[in-house]
C-alpha cells in the first residue's frame, strides 16, 4: 500500500503529474482508487495494483517492451533470430518522449489540469520585449490569447507537468527559463511566431 506520497513519487517519476496536490485530487475523484484511513482527514492508502492499473491506462501501446532499465539512446532488437537474423535499432529516447506525450494527452484529455497561468498584457509586453519582437507582433499574441480563452475576457492557459494547451495544441514549456510563468510565456510567444510566419493563421480573418 502506498501513501499519497510514495504515489507521487512513483508517478512523478512516469512524469505523469509534478504537484503532489494533484494526485490528491485524482483519490478524491476516484480517478485513482484509494482506501481513507480512519477518516478522509488523515490521509488515504493506494494499493499497489491500483496505483499500477492507473499508470498502465495511460501508457501507449507496448510501452513494457521498453522499460527503464534500458540505458543509452538506442538499442539493438533482434526478431526471428533462429530463422533468419533481422536487426532493428531501436531509439529509446524518442519512446519514452513519445509515451510521455500520449500519457499527457490522456491525462488532458479527461480535463485533470494542475492548473492555469493566468495571462496580462503587460506579461505579454515584457516576454515581447525580452525577445525582441515587435509592439506589432505583440498585439497579434495578445489577440492570439484573447481568442483562445473565449469567451473568458482574462486569458488564461491551462497546464500539466511540462506542456500546456494553446489553440487546442500541447505546447512544452520553454525549458531554457526557470520560472514557471516564464517557461509558458516565451513557449506560447514561439508557438504563435512559428504559426504566423508558416501562414497557418493566413486564412482567420483576426489574423490579416
Amino acid at each position: 500500500m502506498y501513501t499519497i506520497d510514495e504515489a507521487f513519487e512513483i508517478l512523478s517519476k512516469n512524469k505523469l503529474t509534478s504537484h503532489k496536490e494533484t494526485v490528491r485530487n485524482w483519490v478524491r475523484k476516484g480517478v485513482i482508487q484509494a482506501e481513507p484511513l480512519e477518516s478522509r482527514k488523515k490521509g488515504y492508502r493506494i494499493s499497489e495494483e491500483a496505483l499500477e492499473q492507473f499508470i498502465k491506462e495511460r501508457m501507449p501501446d507496448g510501452w513494457e517492451l521498453y522499460p527503464e532499465s534500458v540505458t543509452g539512446n538506442a538499442r539493438d532488437v533482434v526478431n526471428n533470430e533462429d530463422e533468419a537474423p533481422y536487426h532493428a535499432e531501436i531509439d529509446i529516447e524518442a519512446i519514452k518522449e513519445q509515451g510521455r506525450i500520449e500519457m499527457w494527452n490522456r491525462v488532458a484529455g479527461r480535463w485533470l489540469w494542475e492548473g492555469h497561468l493566468e495571462i496580462t498584457r503587460t506579461m505579454i509586453r515584457n516576454a515581447i520585449e525580452h525577445r525582441g519582437h515587435s509592439k506589432e507582433f505583440g498585439q497579434f499574441v495578445w489577440e492570439r490569447c484573447l481568442k483562445d480563452s473565449a469567451p473568458r475576457k482574462r486569458p488564461r492557459v491551462l497546464y500539466l507537468v511540462d506542456a500546456f494547451l494553446f489553440e487546442g495544441e500541447r505546447v512544452p514549456f520553454d525549458q531554457d527559463f526557470g520560472i514557471k510563468e516564464e517557461q509558458i510565456l516565451h513557449a506560447l510567444i514561439e508557438h504563435v511566431r512559428v504559426k504566423k510566419r508558416t501562414g497557418m493563421y493566413k486564412n482567420e480573418a483576426d489574423s490579416r
